[in-house]
């Protein structure tokens, strides 16, 4: 696999990771209700790898925490999984997708938590 197949880039400081996503204008995605998804503009950026490492460590962590507080079951049915996916921004910020997302062919990070 080469650079261009993998979005991964080595340099001489640091890895670095290519990132495609939803801009942010002031530093956070907007969320407005009343935009579509044609509305957005998405953009690519280098970001240092251990950097969206830790940005990723961090949220899984947290959803770890949360997820380990949800009944084994609810009547008579039982919970196995939980899936949770996340978008990335350009500049590598993650956030909850949530109901009514368009991330169909964009991209983002879907994580499955198994009991």
């Amino acid at each position: 696999m080469t650079e261009a197949d993998t979005g991964v880039t080595t340099g001489e400081t640091s890895t670095t990771i290519s990132v495609f996503g939803r801009e942010d204008s002031d530093g956070r995605a907007d969320r407005s209700l009343f935009k579509r998804g044609d509305d957005f503009r998405y953009g690519r950026s280098e970001i240092p790898a251990d950097l969206f490492r830790d940005r990723v460590l961090t949220f899984v962590d947290a959803i770890r925490e949360i997820v380990a507080d949800i009944p084994d079951s609810a009547g008579e049915y039982s919970l196995h999984e939980v899936q949770v996916t996340v978008e990335v921004s350009a500049k590598g910020q993650l956030s909850l997708l949530g109901t009514g997302g368009e991330l169909a062919g964009k991209g983002g990070l879907t994580f499955t938590f198994r009991k």
